[in-house]
């Protein structure tokens, strides 16, 4: 039954952290953004806006695939660390 627990905290702590780790990303992306709305009012040239709008998207998108992805692997990991101690 403890290691049960220990398993389910690992997890949770796991979880907590990689969602702070994607709130900072994220912050980071969006700070980016509001920047691109800021150089779009000052009438940069497009190929400036594409650029840091791209950027800006990329890194959000990369933000959310990783985070999806650790979040599956370990949940598998946990799934496959409780079937073998049961």
């Amino acid at each position: 039954m403890l290691e049960s627990i220990q398993l389910v905290l690992r997890f949770v702590v796991q979880m907590v952290v990689a969602a702070a780790l994607f709130a900072a990303v994220a912050g980071v992306a969006y700070v980016l953004w509001v920047g691109d709305v800021w150089l779009q009012k000052q009438g940069v040239p497009d190929y400036i806006k594409l650029g840091v709008s791209g950027v800006t998207a990329l890194l959000f998108a990369l933000d959310v695939i990783c985070f999806v992805c650790f979040t599956v692997a370990e949940t598998w990991k946990l799934l496959r660390d409780i079937i073998v101690s049961i």
